[in-house]
């Protein structure tokens, strides 16, 4: 199982799968609420974390002080681990969040708990990973997402959010060929066929455009309320796009 090849909504049902086994399903959204977008500046505190830094020996001395301490919090944490979901349910929030870090980590992996983490942080109302705010932060993201295509040819997200990306600076070939990539690996990805579907109509490639959109539509993917909160309305969209759509694919995207 390699977690970087799995879209978003595939790690997001399989770790919550895997929270649900361990914890049971009326704990996992107490795991999930927990898992916030950070708010704190993480320079300022190191930099107070190194200001008040002690000396090598005082460090050793407190660390040999507490080395009982974190066995015995190690022998509590495995019993908490291997609870039956009966005792789990009277856990602390932090408790459950351990006993559900631990499980994620077991099956998914660093990074996989990380792409899990991030997803979660979507939903607690943090801002969308690879929102872009500007040409110039969209070209940095085709730089990263190059990269790690060049690693990984297989991440389908990566090939998603680079078409994203490409389609803001007005590079709409390169984001068709983008969200094709995606596709080839993904047949079924109804949110690339979304995405390459308003990419179509970018180029007036009309049919192409309706085939995509319905297509998407099919597979379960709110193609409406996705259109109104990337681009507003179709009026919008045409304005600021300098297009005139088919009445068909204005009254699909409008739900009609």
């Amino acid at each position: 199982m390699n977690t970087l090849e799995m879209t978003d909504n595939e790690l997001y049902e399989l770790g919550v799968k895997i929270l649900t086994d361990k914890l049971g399903a009326s704990q996992v959204p107490r795991f999930i609420r927990q898992i916030r977008p950070g708010k704190g500046d993480y320079s300022v505190d190191r930099h107070k974390l190194l200001a008040n830094e002690p000396d090598v020996e005082t460090i050793v001395k407190e660390i040999q002080e507490m080395r009982p301490l974190r066995e015995a919090e190690e022998r509590a944490r495995a019993e908490r681990f291997t609870a039956p979901q009966s005792e789990i349910r009277k856990m602390t929030d932090i408790e459950i969040y351990e006993i559900g870090s631990r499980a994620l980590v077991n099956k998914l992996g660093a990074a996989g708990v990380w792409g899990f983490v991030l997803i979660c942080q979507d939903r607690n109302g943090g801002p969308p990973r690879g929102l872009i705010k500007n040409a110039e932060e969209a070209k940095e993201y085709i730089k990263f997402y190059t990269a790690s295509l060049t690693f990984n040819p297989k991440i389908v997200e990566d090939y998603v959010r680079r078409g994203t990306a490409y389609s803001y600076i007005g590079k709409h070939t390169k984001a068709i060929g983008d969200y094709s990539a995606a596709l080839k690996l993904k047949p079924n990805y109804a949110n690339a066929y979304y995405k390459r579907g308003v990419v179509w109509l970018h180029l007036k490639e009309w049919e192409r455009a309706k085939a995509d959109l319905m297509t998407a539509k099919e597979k379960g993917f709110d193609i409406v309320a996705s259109f109104q909160n990337d681009y507003g309305s179709v009026e919008d969209f045409e304005t600021k796009n300098e297009v005139k759509m088919p009445e068909d694919i204005a009254a699909l995207l409008q739900g009609e």
